[in-house]
């Protein structure tokens, strides 16, 4: 029975583990769903409103400064997803590390 326990336990970590990087992942997917919906709801309105040339050229100016903060929030969420994964690798290779150990020949 020890010997199961042994062979199990590490693989309740990982599937508790993996549970919670899913939902991370799936959180994350449905946050940015939700931005992206509410952002093109609002650009729609926007750009309904245009009447004019000038409005036209705050449109496109806004339309610029969308591209660059969007492309700022793309970086910064690669670098999150970048240590959100580095630290899940980490802590996959610790439990196979402690699993290895335990069944490892004892002297």
């Amino acid at each position: 029975m020890n010997d199961f326990n042994a062979f199990a336990g590490p693989i309740k970590k990982l599937i508790e583990l993996n549970k919670i990087q899913f939902e991370k992942i799936a959180a994350a997917q449905q946050d940015a769903a939700k931005n992206y919906i509410a952002l093109t709801e609002e650009r729609i309105k926007a750009a309904s409103g245009i009447k004019d040339a000038d409005a036209l050229n705050a449109f496109a100016k806004g339309q610029v400064e969308l591209a660059q903060t969007g492309y700022e929030k793309i970086v910064a969420d690669s670098k999150s997803l970048f240590e959100d994964t580095k630290a899940y690798n980490e802590q996959v290779l610790n439990i196979v590390k402690e699993s290895a150990s335990s069944f490892a020949p004892k002297s």
